[in-house]
C-alpha cells in the first residue's frame, strides 16, 4: 500500500509549474504598475514648470512700449533688497525642482527596468518549468499557443515600455537644457546687478549733493552717458569667446613681440586676458575699452585700464613714447575711417621697432565669416588680410607680416577621397579631380577662423 504521505516526482512538478505561474502573473502585474507614471516625477515636473513661470514673471518688467525712464525705473528697481531676494529664492526652487524631477525621473527608470528584469526571468522560468503531469498532447499545444500569445503580448507591451522610456529620457533631457538656461539667466542677472550697482555708486559719486526730492528727469540726465547695457557684451564673450583661460593661451605666442620693455596699450582691452599675460610677464600695460563693464571687470583683478576711446587716447600720447599697439578682435568693431585714422595713430606714438599687433576675424574664410563674425551683432564690417595690410603699409610701416591662426579643424574640413590601385584609369582621374575640388573648396571655406597684421616702424 502506497503511503499518501508520500509524494511523486510528478507532484512535484506540478508544485513547481504552479509556483513558476504565480510569479509570472505577479511580475507582470508589478510590470504593468512599474509602467505607469510614478507620482514623484509627475509632481516635480509640475513643481518646476511652475518655478520657471514664477522666475519669468519675477525677472520680467514691463512687456508694452517703455520710454527710457520707465526702463531705468524697472532696472533700478531690480537692484531693491527684497526683488533680489524674490528673484534669488525663484531661482534657487526652479534649480532644485529641476533637479528633483531629474533625480525621479532617473530613480523611477531604474525601477522600471528591474521589473522588466524580473518579468523575463519569471517568463523562461515558466518556460521551462516541468508540464503538469496530466496535461495530454492536446493540452501541451494549447498550452503553448498560450506561451507563444504571452510573448506576443509581452512583445507588444516592451514596445511602449521602450518608447515611454524613451519619452522619460526626453523629459529629462529637457529638464537639463531647462537648467543649464537658468543658470545662464542666474550669471545674467548675477552680472546685470552688479553693472547696475556700479551705475548708481557712479551716480552717486558725480552728484554727492543731489537733493533728495530729484525727480526721474534728474536721474535720466545723470545716468545718459552710463551703459546700463554695457554687462550683456561681457556675458556674450563668456558665452562665445571661451574662458579667459583658453583666451590667454591663444594669446600667449604674441608675447615674445613685447619684450623690450616699454609700456603696451592694448585697445579694446575686454576683459582682459592680454593684460594679464603682459602682468605676468613684467611687461607694462595698459588697457583701454569703451565697455564700462569690460573696464570694471579689468580693474577687479587689479589691471590697469581705464574707461576712452581708442583714437583720443593715442593722440593724447607723447610720440614714439610706447612699447607695442595691440586690438585683439577689436578692428571689425571699426568703421573704416576711424580705423585708418587709429593706425595713423599708433604710427606715430610707437617707438621705432616698437610692434603694432591687430588681430581680427578671417573674413576670406567662409566658415568663420558665417560663424563668428555674423554672430556678433557689435560687427561693423569684415575686413580680408590683403586689405588690412595694405592698410597698415599705408600708415608709413615699412614691416607688415600677417600670421594666419586658428585653422579650422580636420573633421570640419572636406575629407580627400582615396581609390584602389586596382580601379581604372577613369576611375583614378575622376577622383583626382574631386580632391582637387575638395582643396580648392577647402582652402576658400574651411582655412584659417583668425589672422593678425603684426607690423612695425
Amino acid at each position: 500500500m502506497t503511503d499518501p504521505r508520500r509524494r511523486s516526482k510528478a507532484d512535484d512538478h506540478d508544485d513547481e509549474h504552479d509556483r513558476a505561474q504565480r510569479r509570472y502573473t505577479a511580475a507582470l502585474i508589478s510590470l504593468d504598475a512599474a509602467g505607469e507614471p510614478a507620482p514623484p516625477v509627475t509632481a516635480a515636473g509640475a513643481a518646476a514648470s511652475a518655478d520657471v513661470a514664477r522666475l519669468n514673471q519675477v525677472w520680467g518688467g514691463s512687456r508694452g512700449p517703455a520710454g527710457v525712464l520707465t526702463r531705468i525705473a524697472e532696472e533700478l528697481g531690480r537692484l531693491l533688497p527684497w526683488r533680489r531676494r524674490r528673484l534669488h529664492g525663484a531661482m534657487v526652487a526652479a534649480i532644485n525642482h529641476n533637479t528633483e524631477a531629474t533625480r525621479a525621473l532617473i530613480d523611477a527608470t531604474q525601477h522600471f527596468h528591474s521589473h522588466v528584469i524580473w518579468y523575463a526571468q519569471t517568463v523562461a522560468a515558466l518556460a521551462a518549468a516541468p508540464k503538469r503531469r496530466d496535461l495530454d498532447q492536446q493540452g501541451l499545444e494549447a498550452l503553448e499557443r498560450a506561451l507563444n500569445a504571452l510573448t506576443h503580448d509581452w512583445l507588444i507591451h516592451w514596445d511602449s515600455l521602450t518608447a515611454r522610456e524613451q519619452r522619460f529620457e526626453g523629459h529629462v533631457a529637457a529638464l537639463r537644457r531647462r537648467h543649464d538656461e537658468l543658470q545662464q539667466i542666474a550669471s545674467l542677472a548675477l552680472q546685470g546687478s552688479q553693472s547696475l550697482k556700479r551705475a548708481v555708486k557712479d551716480l552717486a559719486a558725480a552728484a554727492p549733493d543731489r537733493a533728495a526730492g530729484s525727480t526721474a528727469a534728474d536721474v535720466a540726465a545723470g545716468t545718459a552717458s552710463t551703459d546700463l547695457d554695457a554687462y550683456k557684451y561681457v556675458a556674450f564673450e563668456d558665452r562665445f569667446r571661451g574662458t579667459r583661460d583658453d583666451v590667454r593661451a591663444r594669446l600667449e605666442p604674441y608675447l615674445p613681440l613685447f619684450a623690450a620693455g616699454a609700456e603696451v596699450v592694448e585697445l579694446g582691452c575686454g576683459r582682459g586676458e592680454f593684460l594679464d599675460l603682459l602682468r605676468q610677464r613684467g611687461i607694462p600695460s595698459r588697457g583701454i575699452d569703451t565697455n564700462d563693464a569690460m573696464v570694471a571687470a579689468c580693474r577687479e583683478r587689479g589691471l590697469d585700464a581705464a574707461h576712452a576711446d581708442a583714437l583720443a587716447y593715442l593722440r593724447a600720447q607723447p610720440d614714439a613714447s610706447l612699447g607695442g599697439v595691440v586690438a585683439i578682435q577689436v578692428v571689425e568693431h571699426l568703421e573704416p575711417a576711424y580705423l585708418s585714422q587709429v593706425v595713423d595713430a599708433a604710427w606715430h606714438k610707437l617707438a621705432p621697432g616698437a610692434p603694432l599687433v591687430l588681430e581680427t576675424i578671417n573674413a576670406a574664410c567662409w566658415a568663420a565669416f558665417f560663424d563668428s563674425y555674423l554672430r556678433d551683432l557689435t560687427h561693423t564690417r569684415p575686413l580680408h588680410p590683403d586689405t588690412l595690410q595694405y592698410l597698415v603699409q599705408a600708415s608709413g610701416f615699412s614691416s607688415v607680416e600677417v600670421r594666419f591662426l586658428s585653422p579650422v579643424a580636420d573633421q570640419d574640413r572636406l575629407p580627400e577621397v582615396r581609390a584602389p590601385a586596382s580601379e581604372s584609369t577613369t576611375i583614378q582621374d575622376l577622383v583626382e579631380a574631386l580632391n582637387a575640388h575638395a582643396t580648392k573648396l577647402n582652402s576658400q571655406l574651411f582655412s584659417y577662423r583668425d589672422y593678425a597684421i603684426i607690423a612695425r616702424r
